[in-house]
């Protein structure tokens, strides 16, 4: 599924220029910084986050008059991290700098001012450069897998791969069970005693490639998939009666900042809203004051708003497939476990049934 641009929003000084306007073309919601800037290009992409942009024409004057040195301080005082990008190229030939000032200038940036320094060829890739960051910083970055990998030279080298990370069976091996099977897909269907007939294949290991290549899939690998579990029985969460309200809800502020809810349920007991935030590992402090702020801005969101007329209090709760003895600070937080073996049980049988 494509990713959708229209999830991310980045806060720019000048929302008219060219990569805001380019951005807002691709969906990205732009909301202007108010204040008086003055001529500096910076885009707000989080609380953490904020990015300078300055062309090489621009980054030479700014050398001139100091606003070079003055942007960088601000962006090292207001940001957990700061980035400076350079776009195009530095002409300092053709302006008659002294290339030794421009790498001072670029150098400092990194050494003294603590700015990471990144060098963008036009205003297109900086725009790609600014979208990736936002859907990174937003939305979060996919798991990276540690496995080395290498480009297969041809389709029987691929297939040789494939049958490698079978338990107990390297490169040789898979040469005999491809050339007794013929292909991957029979060595996946192939039972114990058959695998058994190939040379070199002891019980154990053929136990070992059975069990791997039949078994159901249990894992819990995504905050998503918990969510995609108690979408279906929200019972894996609450105790109470609920209704499901909403999923990944996005709380933009007053103060323009931008807020994710990973899921939404009414308290019909209570008559209560009930705010959630999932997490696949232990609990922390920080994922508490984390939930503390949607709620504090719950009234914010016109969904929500109108979820909290006629006096409906709203609450919130952390939760997690981690054992977890977690004590929130805040009273209207409540910590709670859920038995990641129930979660895979019913991602299973949403599996099965988008099989049929």
């Amino acid at each position: 599924m494509a990713f959708d641009p229209s999830v991310l929003m980045i806060s720019a000084t000048k929302p008219d220029g060219k990569p805001a306007r380019e951005l807002e073309a691709s969906g990205v919601r732009i909301m202007p910084v108010l204040e008086d800037e003055g001529n500096v290009d910076r885009y707000v992409l989080s609380k953490r986050l904020g990015v300078e942009r300055r062309t090489g024409s621009r980054f030479l004057a700014g050398i001139m008059d100091k606003t070079l040195f003055t942007g960088a301080i601000y962006l090292r005082e207001h940001f957990e991290i700061p980035i400076l990008i350079v776009e195009g190229e530095i002409n300092y030939e053709y302006s008659m700098f002294d290339p030794q000032a421009v790498r001072g200038a670029l150098t400092s940036m990194l050494i003294k001012y603590g700015l990471t320094v990144l060098s963008t060829r036009d205003v297109g890739e900086t725009v790609a450069l600014l979208s990736m960051m936002a859907r990174q910083e937003q939305v979060g970055i996919p798991e990276i897998s540690l496995i080395p990998k290498r480009k297969a030279v041809d389709l029987p080298d691929l297939q040789r791969r494939v049958i490698e990370m079978l338990p107990g069976c390297g490169m040789v091996m898979a040469r005999e069970l491809l050339k007794q099977f013929g292909t991957v897909r029979r060595i996946a269907n192939a039972s114990a005693e058959e695998l058994l007939a190939v040379r070199g294949i002891g019980q154990r290991t053929a136990d070992g490639m059975e069990e791997v290549l039949g078994a159901d899939y249990r894992a819990v690998d995504t905050e998503r998939d918990i969510e995609d579990a108690i979408e279906a029985d929200p019972s894996l969460l609450f105790h109470e009666e609920v209704q499901f309200v909403a999923r990944q809800h996005c709380i933009y502020t007053d103060a323009q900042d931008r807020h994710v809810v990973d899921m939404v349920f009414r308290d019909c007991t209570a008559d209560a809203l009930v705010l959630v935030e999932l997490k696949r590992g232990k609990l922390t402090r920080g994922h508490a004051e984390q939930l503390r702020r949607y709620l504090d801005t719950a009234d914010q969101s016109r969904l929500l708003r109108g979820e909290l007329t006629g006096g409906r209090m709203v609450r919130g709760i952390l939760a997690t497939v981690e054992p977890s003895r977690f004590a929130s600070p805040y009273a209207d937080i409540e910590p709670r476990v859920i038995e990641r073996e129930k979660v895979i049980d019913v991602l299973q049988g949403l599996r099965r049934e988008s099989l049929r």
